[in-house]
């Protein structure tokens, strides 16, 4: 009898001395709609330890790379709460469904969090041209009013951003008048004329005297399958001498003389994300590099924006 009173005494203690944390979540399910596209969307995900043990999250993963998730570093004591926090990048227009893994204390249990989003906004495309020329203008900047949202045009002058019908585009480029128009159409074509003054211009200086396409630029079905194919879309680039290199923090405001250089020396240019997917910008640039690499060793290495989507520092 005592014996086995001292065996329960032993195993209630056993599991007082080897307990564990254990992580409850308020929902695992969460739907954001509608949300704006060119805007991150910011969510707070609270959660509790239940555990009899302090416990630390040693897993926090999302499922691609528009979207991120963090949790603290400090252990979260026994029926203390705390919150993960959850960045999403909107920039493409659609319904969206985000899933993040969550694991504590390298247990090979985890949680499955889903969060569906619904991004509103137009596609926006057109033409950018010189008045006085009727050429296109190649690297021409089109932001968003009041944000750091944008894109470029092509070595054809054209095109494309998502937008809302209320917002308001911004169209520079250096040595040229700054238009601004409503967004309230899908096709905008414009024409910016002359500057009196330099002063005038927010876009990007970047260089005039870049090399234009001898040839008209026609798209064709091919052109438009594999519209979301990084591979073939560098191919195609490289074979008119076109490399790019996608930023994510390119603005009218921080392009600098030595990013300038920087194109120029390596015949490469800086272009905005856009609307498109991290994960096919990554793979885009990854081929850029490649090419960098094989030209020019590591030279290129030192002298790049750090903000090179999926460029690794040596």
């Amino acid at each position: 009898m005592k014996l086995s009173l001292c065996f329960k005494l032993l195993f209630l203690s056993s599991l007082f001395t080897f307990g564990q944390g254990q992580i409850q979540f308020n929902s695992l399910k969460y739907n954001l709609s509608p949300v704006i596209v060119g805007k991150t969307t910011y969510l707070k995900i609270p959660f509790s330890n239940i555990g009899n043990k302090p416990m630390i999250i040693t897993r926090c993963q999302s499922s691609n790379g528009t979207s991120i998730i963090s949790a603290s570093e400090k252990p979260i004591l026994p029926n203390q709460s705390d919150t993960l926090t959850v960045k999403i990048l909107n920039n493409s227009v659609g319904n969206f469904r985000h899933t993040f893994v969550v694991g504590i204390d390298n247990q090979e249990k985890f949680n499955i969090i889903e969060v569906n989003i619904n991004v509103l906004g137009t596609i926006i495309f057109g033409k950018v041209t010189d008045k006085k020329t009727g050429e296109p203008i190649p690297g021409a900047t089109v932001i968003i009013d009041k944000t750091n949202y944008g894109s470029q045009t092509d070595f054809d002058g054209k095109y494309s951003i998502i937008a809302k019908s209320n917002d308001t585009l911004v169209f520079s480029f250096v040595g040229m008048k700054t238009q601004k128009i409503k967004a309230d159409k899908e096709n905008i074509n414009i024409q910016l004329s002359e500057s009196s003054s330099l002063k005038e211009t927010v876009g990007p200086p970047i260089h005039p005297k870049i090399k234009r396409l001898e040839t008209t630029s026609i798209i064709t079905k091919k052109d438009i399958k594999n519209a979301d194919n990084p591979k073939y879309n560098f191919k195609k680039n490289a074979k008119n001498n076109v490399y790019v290199i996608y930023v994510s923090e390119l603005t009218s405001y921080n392009f600098n003389l030595k990013d300038l250089e920087f194109q120029q020396k390596y015949n490469v240019k800086y272009s905005l994300i856009g609307s498109y997917k991290i994960d096919y910008l990554t793979k885009y640039n990854k081929l850029t590099f490649k090419y960098l690499k094989k030209k020019y060793k590591k030279t290129w290495h030192s002298e790049i924006r750090e903000d090179a989507v999926g460029l690794k520092k040596e």
